[in-house]
């Protein structure tokens, strides 16, 4: 009765390491005595690749089958690299970018002189003089005197802006402000797009290294399995000791079933973070390994405050913010331009003499606003709210990073700590295997306790590996909140 709750105690225990575990099917049965084989005897990267049942074909005519192939090994750096080379989201954001630098470069255009060219043709009862109806973000609408008769003018037009009160200027830091946070939205999605990658990253290789664990899991239950039945042949051992062995060995082949859909799903997570082929057949050059942070949160802080992309944006704001301020009160003063034209009239003209004959002038034109029904007052007033909605806006946008970044920090440092947990976890349940193996080879320990010895000591070490791998996570997400890739 006491062995049978024993059982039962150590079947809920692995029911919890199966859990734990998970990937897709074996390339070949593995069943069959291997009493020679070794136990301890580690999976390498090469029978993970060769024993994996899964190889994704995609043809031309398949959604995405036109993306270029990234094959062989790759690290994660070069992963990156990669990634934020292709990634598509982070392209149309590129191109948003161009595109407010050159409507920067337009408002700049406006401090410029402006012409046009136009042809005119009347036919009048009586003098008289037409501003012509022009595009005038292209050119100032040229004057054409009409006279009695008909003709036919050739127009010349121009014009250049000499006092604005702050329009243009405000008007083209306006433009170039909105330039630097459609930059800043670019890094930004820079940065996020390196994050993706990094975390599709690290989940396939926490993935191969879980798949790894339970191919060794297999390979020493298929050892003890076949150590069990040779002792039960040969009358050592009960032959329930035996079947129970038999039991968690097709349990441990059904974990790493599944550890190879996990491992495989994890590299097409990859691919598509990467925005390659998903054909693609690519291996992970970096593995599962501890790298200690040396810097300390001050310094993470400091490089938020000069790298995230969302800080930046917030300043610009506020400065775009104050240029439409700029250009509300600019409406206040007067407008100067210098204005000149000349023309050619074929017919008639207002002094009888000019026909087929080229003239022109030149002046000074200047005019403002005396009254407006209180318009310009509450654009200004408008302005200034949100200017100072811009500037709470950016406090509040420095309190939220400083967060994330403290936030990422102790995230990494209790990571840290769980990963020397997870070490000393492996050195004793190792300890503990090896003295329970000892102890039942000399006949002092019965099967079940060294069965449950085997189960901890695995269990530790696919502990051990997911700690690393929520470390490596956390350093990527701390990385990610200081602004850098």
């Amino acid at each position: 009765m006491v062995i049978r709750k024993k059982v039962i105690l150590v079947v809920l225990s692995l029911c919890n390491f199966h859990m734990a575990l998970s990937g897709p099917v074996a390339a070949q049965e593995l069943r069959g005595p291997i009493i020679g084989h070794d136990k301890n005897s580690a999976t390498s990267v090469d029978e993970i690749v060769t024993g994996n049942p899964i190889q994704l074909t995609v043809t031309k005519s398949a959604p995405s089958g036109d993306l270029a192939e990234q094959n062989g090994s790759i690290g994660i750096d070069d992963a990156v690299q990669v990634g934020i080379k292709n990634n598509f989201t982070l392209k149309q954001t590129e191109q948003s970018w161009l595109g407010s630098k050159f409507l920067a470069r337009a408002a700049l255009a406006k401090f410029g002189p402006t012409a046009s060219f136009n042809t005119f043709y009347s036919a009048s009862s009586l003098n008289q003089m037409l501003f012509l109806p022009g595009d005038t973000t292209i050119a100032s609408p040229p004057m054409q005197p009409i006279v009695k008769g008909s003709s036919l003018s050739l127009l010349f037009a121009g014009s250049q802006p000499i006092f604005t009160g702050g329009r243009l200027l405000g008007g083209y830091r306006a433009a170039r402000a909105v330039a630097k946070q459609s930059l800043s939205n670019f890094n930004e999605q820079r940065i996020q797009t390196a994050l993706s990658v990094k975390e599709a990253y690290w989940a396939a290789a926490w993935a191969e290294a879980s798949l790894r664990v339970a191919s060794d899991y297999v390979k020493f239950r298929e050892w003890s399995s076949a150590n069990m039945k040779k002792r039960m042949d040969e009358g050592k051992a009960p032959r329930a000791d035996y079947l129970r062995e038999e039991a968690e060995l097709a349990k441990a082949r059904i974990q790493l079933n599944e550890r190879y859909r996990d491992f495989n799903s994890a590299l097409l997570n990859l691919k598509v973070a990467m925005s390659v082929n998903l054909g693609s057949q690519i291996g992970l050059r970096d593995s599962l390994v501890y790298v200690e942070t040396a810097d300390g949160l001050n310094k993470f802080l400091e490089s938020a405050a000069t790298r995230r992309p969302e800080i930046t944006k917030a300043i610009n704001r506020v400065a775009e913010l104050k240029a439409r301020r700029q250009v509300a009160l600019s409406k206040y003063s007067p407008q100067i331009s210098a204005y000149g034209a000349g023309s050619n009239i074929t017919g008639s003209s207002p002094d009888g003499e000019a026909n087929g004959r080229w003239g022109g002038f030149i002046g000074v034109m200047g005019g403002v606003t005396l009254f407006d029904s209180g318009s310009r007052a509450n654009e200004l007033r408008a302005a200034n709210a949100a200017l100072r909605e811009a500037e709470l806006a950016k406090k509040n946008t420095d309190l939220k990073v400083a967060q994330e970044v403290s936030q990422a920090w102790i995230d990494l440092d209790l990571a840290r700590r769980n990963v020397t947990l997870a070490q000393e976890q492996v050195v004793s349940a190792e300890e503990d295997h090896r003295l329970f193996h000892t102890r039942y080879e000399v006949g002092k320990s019965i099967a079940l306790e060294q069965f449950d010895a085997a189960v901890k000591m695995f269990q530790a070490r696919l502990t051990l590996q997911e700690a690393i791998y929520k470390y490596r996570l956390a350093q990527a997400r701390l990385i990610f909140a200081s602004g850098e890739i």
